[in-house]
Formats: structure tokens, sequence, C-alpha cells
């Protein structure tokens, strides 16, 4: 197996050492070199006492990327060897360091307890962790998914699994391999699995996601054994009830996964209690670009999340209702009676605020449910984290009282679809204290009468404080040192200490253990019988303990599904009643969604802009009424600065909101349900893919004519402005005429345009109307009015922009002169109007339908950045000809 790791890389099954090197080793780096063989495409973090070390290469890699001190270690006979280490307490701090760098890590533990031990302790890796399955706290986001994919392919189609080990989740789905990139944007998989036949650095899905990639055996993508997996996992006869059954490669792909981590990583997936097949039925559209240029999860100027669409939505209380709104907001919905239940439960909290209020407060006392789960699945969970638990399922009957007083039918059935899971808070109530320390270690976690020897052995220890407590008064009176004190530490154990100034009379019983500056540290023969009897009735404690603690997981583990159910219902209600408060505190309206292809918003605002602006600035709200059969195109012209960009954004995610079933910032609204939302916005490139600004805006734009109907909406900002001037408004003309007179693609549209020859379409087009940014002008200065009103612009206003700017005056008197000159003297395509013909669109549509239908043939997984410039000259020689 091969492992890509960024700069460094390891061949699994081929040792880092020489026979001769490994036969003068010490018998422990002997242990180490047979372990590092057989995970030699991981660095293995090898736990020695309190500490985990790692050695050689290893050592050279870990100390480079945490910035520790590289040392070296005696290796008997042979030469010493480069050994770096941390604390074992560290392992969360350090684990997700390594793991990000692009490294899987093996983590193998003392597995005997060394005082038991003859020779070397016995060690075992335990786990192996890679960037799809890393589950520590500190490397894990709240409220993101941390997925791993498996992708597979057969000539044209693909299939994928998805999976979040922390959680549980499971997804798997097919597609046509072309629209695989899409498809994993939805997950961002940071971990990828593909068979070793798939050269995967020049394929669109790795150059877009750049994910961790693990190469596996073909034969673990077979779909028999992966179907023997999945069945014989989720104890079923058929994946019939999955709905997954015809999805072979697929399920292919879900069972390489399983194997992978039960098998390679030594995993465990017993929290894995379903399969959801995705379908397209019900999903709005919308891809990776609209994503993108709408900057729903990513700020397109500061690349993070601070003025963002998931950053203004985002007031969930818990961490699983913050992962299931990025999921609702990756696919909105398009089924009609879906979206309206989500708005009616919305509508009915905002009108009953105080049970809204009673509510948050609820979900503040809930924790991460699905991911306690998936800790005890792992035996990684705390004693608090199970306190955690309980105290999260104990809150749900309280809640469902408050959900009674709210008369709504699908917050009923939501109600309803709560499980009885009272059994697993009456189990953790009887079985733990109710405060527990953070770590087992710690003790104290279990209560009192559940085990008769524990209780004992608890009886002893506290006696013993009593006993010590005697001791130490009878001693002090024995030798007349007022100020003896009887003290422990890990070296020593128990001692007595007695200063310098009082150690006139020593008993001859006393052995003299540890000499400090001020004082002297003793122990005696009865003072080490009693800690001996002491720290093994610890020992026995701690084993205890323990073995109860894993019992009652194990109890819980039985439950996992009822208790997966009820954290889904959960992060659900938590979405919804955030939706609801963001409506009370930013004036949203409930939306009226329909069936019929319009889009009327009254007083519309952009949701993040109106949040980002001053408290003394108010945002100029915009209406739309737009209607296929009537207006089904809005060309909008206006100057730079005017608030056209931000207008065709504020549509978009006024859209997008209210198909996750969020109210919207709007007076009212009717919106004629969306099957897809396609975006045109801005202009950027992709470089590195060797795409320039000009092929980015094309694939775009044809990425729209070949998947948008007439349910869809489009928004176009700037079509053709990568490119020469006649060059792009033709493009620009051809595209609009070609929107309006396909009837399958007659989509809704906003086209926000420079080029104002376009508004002399309306004469021709008979579903277009002109619309303009307002400006209001005076002879010193011009003010954007920042509202569309109807009719076309007339002026750019390029030149006051640049003043605005700060460019010099003399630059600015220059160029109006060069202004005045081409106006005059250019003649304009806009003076020409095309005859208007009933076979043929336009003049222009032969041509850009050829120059469409040549980026459509493109394959891009295929096209290196030196065939994609020679694609772009050869569409302007064809051009130009």
């Amino acid at each position: 197996m091969d492992i890509a790791y960024g700069e460094f890389a390891y061949k699994r099954g081929k040792s880092l050492k020489n026979k001769t090197t490994i036969d003068k080793s010490t018998p422990l780096m002997r242990q180490y070199n047979e372990i590092k063989e057989q995970y030699n495409d991981a660095i293995v973090l090898f736990r020695m006492g309190d500490f985990y070390e790692t050695f050689n290469n290893d050592a050279v890699i870990t100390a480079k990327i945490l910035g520790i001190v590289l040392t070296k270690r005696s290796n008997g006979a042979a030469a010493e060897i480069p050994l770096a280490g941390f604390p074992y307490h560290s392992i969360d701090n350090y684990l997700h360091k390594l793991v990000n760098a692009g490294h899987r890590v093996a983590i193998c533990e003392q597995v005997e307890d060394p005082k038991l031990a003859k020779g070397i302790v016995k060690r075992e890796v335990i786990e192996v962790v890679t960037p799809g399955t890393i589950t520590s706290d500190t490397a894990l986001n709240d409220k993101s998914n941390q997925y791993i994919g498996c992708i597979h392919f057969d000539n044209e189609d693909s299939g994928y699994a998805i999976l979040d080990q922390s959680t549980g989740e499971l997804f798997i789905g097919q597609c046509l391999a072309i629209d695989l990139t899409e498809s994993l944007l939805k997950f961002a998989p940071r971990e990828i699995l593909i068979s070793s036949n798939i050269i995967y650095s020049t394929a669109l899905w790795y150059r877009t996601l750049r994910p961790f990639i693990t190469v596996i055996d073909d034969w673990l993508l077979s779909y028999n054994e992966s179907n023997r997996i999945l069945k014989k996992h989720f104890q079923v006869r058929s994946l019939k009830g999955f709905g997954c059954e015809s999805l072979k490669l697929s399920i292919a792909a879900a069972g390489a996964i399983f194997h992978h981590i039960n098998n390679t990583l030594n995993g465990s997936l017993n929290h894995v209690t379903n399969l959801k097949t995705i379908h397209d039925e019900g999903i709005m559209g919308i891809d990776s670009f609209s994503v993108k240029n709408l900057e729903v999860f990513r700020s397109l100027t500061t690349q993070g999340t601070h003025g963002t669409l998931i950053d203004l939505l985002d007031h969930t209380v818990t961490n699983g209702g913050g992962r299931m709104l990025k999921q609702w907001l990756n696919r909105p919905l398009n089924d009609l009676e879906r979206l309206n239940n989500r708005l009616d439960v919305v509508n009915a909290f905002t009108n009953h605020k105080n049970q809204l209020n009673k509510c948050r407060i609820i979900f503040k006392d809930i924790l991460d449910i699905e991911r306690i789960l998936g800790k005890i699945n792992q035996s990684k969970v705390a004693p608090r984290d199970i306190i955690g638990l309980k105290q999260s399922l104990s809150r749900i009957p309280e809640l469902k009282e408050i959900l009674y007083k709210i008369d709504d039918q699908y917050l009923n059935k939501i109600r309803s679809d709560f499980v009885d899971t009272f059994s697993i808070v009456e189990l953790i109530s009887s079985q733990l204290n109710d405060e527990v320390p953070v770590q087992i270690k710690q003790g104290n976690i279990i209560r009192e009468g559940i085990n008769k020897k524990l209780d004992e052995l608890r009886k002893l220890i506290l006696g013993g404080k009593q006993w010590i407590d005697e001791l130490e008064k009878k001693e002090r009176e024995r030798t007349g040192a007022n100020r003896l004190r009887i003290g422990f530490n890990k070296v020593y154990g128990y001692y007595l200490e007695i200063s310098k100034s009082q150690q006139n009379n020593i008993p001859d019983e006393y052995i003299r253990k540890q000499t400090l500056v001020s004082s002297e540290r003793f122990i005696t023969t009865e003072l080490k019988e009693y800690e001996e009897k002491i720290l093994s009735a610890e020992d026995k404690i701690l084993a205890i303990e323990t073995e109860l603690f894993s019992i009652c997981c194990s109890k819980i583990l039985e439950k996992v599904e009822l208790i997966q159910t009820n954290a889904k219902i959960l992060n659900r209600i938590d979405v919804l009643i955030t939706f609801a408060h963001l409506a009370i505190q930013n004036r949203y309206c409930k939306p009226r969604l329909s069936k019929n292809s319009i889009l009327k918003i009254n007083d519309s605002r952009h949701p993040v802009v109106e949040k980002l602006l001053p408290s003394s600035e108010r945002f100029v709200s915009n209406s739309i009424d737009l209607e296929v059969s009537k207006n089904q195109i809005h060309l909008i012209t206006g100057p730079n600065m005017a608030g056209k960009s931000t207008y065709l954004r504020q549509i978009g995610l006024i859209v997008l909101m209210a198909q996750i079933g969020s109210f919207i910032p709007a007076k009212d609204a009717e919106i004629g349900i969306v099957d897809h939302l396609f975006t045109r916005v801005g202009a950027s490139d992709n470089l590195a893919g060797g795409e320039s600004t000009f092929l980015v805006e094309m694939i775009e734009a044809s990425n729209i004519i070949h998947n948008a109907t007439s349910q869809s909406l489009i928004l176009l900002d700037e079509i053709g402005r990568g490119t020469a001037t006649f060059d792009g408004l033709s493009l620009a003309w051809s595209i609009t005429e070609y929107l309006h007179n396909n009837q399958s693609v007659a989509a809704r549209t906003l086209f926000a345009t420079h080029y104002h020859e376009l508004t002399k379409l309306d004469q021709t087009l008979d579903r277009l109307e002109n619309y303009h940014a307002s400006v209001e002008e005076s002879e010193e200065e011009i003010i954007f009015l920042k509202k569309i009103l109807p009719g076309p612009g007339n002026k750019s206003y390029g030149i006051h922009v640049a003043k605005m700017a700060g460019l010099p005056q003399s630059i600015l008197d220059r160029a109006n002169e060069i202004l005045i000159h081409h106006l005059k003297e250019s003649k304009e395509v806009g003076n020409y109007l095309p005859e208007k013909h009933t076979n043929q669109v336009s003049m222009f549509q032969d041509d850009v339908l050829s120059y469409l239908e040549d980026l459509r043939n493109i394959n891009i997984n295929e096209v290196t950045p030196i065939e994609a410039l020679k694609i772009l000259d050869d569409l302007k020689k064809k051009y130009e000809s």
C-alpha cells in the first residue's frame, strides 16, 4: 500500500533498518523495529512509561513538525539513533499536528503492567490515525463534520461513500464520473481511499479538494465482499431497506471504508447504525461555483468565515445543530411540503417567544451526543462525557413539555418521534457519581454500593489517611520534632520529613532517604509496609472502577441507535429554533413558496451586508417582481459600486435561505421553488488548473446553459468581461437571447452588465425588462443610491469611481478627453439591432453555439494547463476567422 504524504512518503512492508543493525540493537529497539516494519507507512508513537517516543526518520519528521528537541538514544552495540518524544498526556495536542501535516500515525501502547512484565513490556499498535479518522477533541471542529471517503469508478460512472467516524454518519451515492467533483464538494472529505489503478494527480476532484490520499488494494473494492461486509455490520439480509441495492459502485466503496477502518486502522464502527443513500430527488441543485460566488461558507475576500452566510445563520446552541445546518445549506430542498413544514415550525416558534427562549436555555445543557457516542465506541470517552450524556438525555422530557404547548402539526410529529432513552439516564445515574473527575484514573467515579469489594477498598484508603495522621502525631511526640510531617511523592512513596534543626533525637530504625537544604527525609519499615497496602488498594480500586465504567459504556452502546435517533431530532429542533431566533432578531419574514415560476420579493435586503454595516447606516432595500411568462429576464445596468452585484447576491442568498426553511430578510415574498440555483458573479481565475479568468467565465456559463431548466434561477454578473470588448458583448448578447428563446432553459434570470448596448434587446425579446442601479448626480459629485429601478442606465461613471479611488487629477482629465474622443469615433454595436427571425435567434447565435459546443466537448479531467491555453487560442482563432 502506497501512501501520499506531502513532502514525505513511505512504502508499507519495507524495513528502514537492515537485519545486521536490528541484531545489534537493544531488546527494546528490536521490539520497536519489529512493530515499525508492520507500520512502515506511518509515524509510530512508541509508549515508554510517561512518554511517547519516536525514532530514526520518524523522530526527524516529528521534531520538525512539533517543534520539539531532536536528540539521540543509545542502541547497544549499534549506532546511536535519533529520538524525539513528548509526555503521553499531551498526545491530543500533538497528534492532530502530525496528522494535519499529512501523516498517518500509529499509536503503540504498553499492553501489560510494567510491574508484572518479565523482560521487555509487551507493546502493540492499538490505533492508526489519519486525517479522515482523527477524533481527538483538539483536532475536530465542533460544528463541522470530519469525513473520510472512498470512490470507485466503472467507465463513465462513479460511486462514493462518505463516513464521519466521530459521529457515525454514513452516506453513499452514485453519479456520472464527470459530476463526482460536485458530489464530493458537498462533503469535502479530508481523506479519500482510491484503488491502486487510479491516476489521481490530474483528476479534477483531486485538484479541487486536495485530500489526503490512501491507496488501497483493488480487491477491497469488490462488490460481493463489500455487500457481505455491510449486511453483516447492519445485521440485515439485504440492503434494499437502505434504498441502495442497485448502487454497486457505492456499496463497494462503503465496504472498502469499513474494511480499512476495522482491519487496517484497528478501529471500530459499532456506532454506525444507519446508511443514508444520497438522491437528488427533492434537493435543490447548487454547484460549487454558486456556493463560492454567494460566499455561503467562505469569504472571497478573507478566505475565512467572517462575512459569510454560515457565519450569519449559525446561532445554533449545540455542535450537532451546527453540523446539521451546514448539511442543510449544502443540500437545500425543492420539496414544497418539507419546506413548508420547516417554515411552519419556525413561524410557530416566532409566535411563541417565551417557549422559544425556554428551548434555547434547555439546549445549553445538551452536549455533543453524537460525538460522545463515537468516543464510547472507540473507548476514548471520559467520565464527564458520560455525565454530559445523562444530562443531555434527561432534558428531553422537559423539552417535549414545552413543544406540547406550541400548536403545529409538524412540530407535534417531531415531538412524537422522540424515543424513550430514560433507561440510559437511569443506568448512568445509578452507576456513576453526579460529580466525576476528568479521567478515570483520578478515581471516585462509581457510586457507593455498586460493588462490595470497591467499597471495602475505599474504606481501607479512608482509614489509611486516619492511620497516617495518627502515625504523624505519634512520631512527633516520640522524636520531639513538632514540625515533623508525613508526605508522599512518586519517587520515594511515603516518607517522614524532619527539619535539620529538630534532628537531635532521630530513632535508629529511621532510614535516611533524601537530604534537602533545610530538612531530611526518612522511611521506616512500618511506613513502607502500610504504603504497600495503601498503594495496592489504590491499584485495585482503579482496576475495579475501570471495569465497571467499561461495563456501563457497553450497556450504553447497546442503545446507540435509540440515542442517535434522539440526537438527530435535537439537532433538527436546534436549527429550527435558531431560524426563529434570527427571524425575530433580524426582522425576517416567512416566504410564501409555490410551484409557480415567479420571484416576487418586496424590500429585500442582503442578509450578511446589512449585519456588517455600522449601526449608523441603514441598508437600502430593493424589490423584485419577476414572472417567467411576463418578464423572465431582468437586465440590470449601472456603474460599479452602485449595488448591482450586491443585489444579485442578495436575491441568491434569499432563495437559498428560503429553501432550507429559514425566514428571509424582506417585507414579504412569494418564491416559486427553484430546482437549481446558478450564479456567475465576479471575476476569478484558476491559474493552478490552467484556467484564465475568461475560461472560468465560459466554463461557468456553459454549465448554466447545459443544466438550467425553466424552474431554475440564474444570476449572471458581467458575462464576457474577461475578453476583448466586442467578443464579450457578442457572447453576452447571444447567451441572453439563448436563455430567452430556448424554452428548455427559459429560467428566471437576473443579468447585471456594463454592456449598455444590451439594453436594446428589450425591443426584440418580449420577456426581457431593463433595470438600472440608480445614481444621483451633481456638478461636484455622484451618489450611488443602491436602488434598482426600472429602465436602462445611461452612464458608467467609471471616471467618477476612479476619482473616488484617489487617482491623480491629471490622469482623470486625460481619461475624460479619451472618453469623449471614443464616444464620437466609435461605432457601437448597440446602434445595430439584429432583425428577429423565427428560425434563427440572432446574427450571433450560430457562432456562439459553436463555441459553446466546443467547450461542452472538453473533458476537464483530462485537460492539462498547456492544453487549456491551446484550446483558448484555438477558440480565439476560430472567432477571428
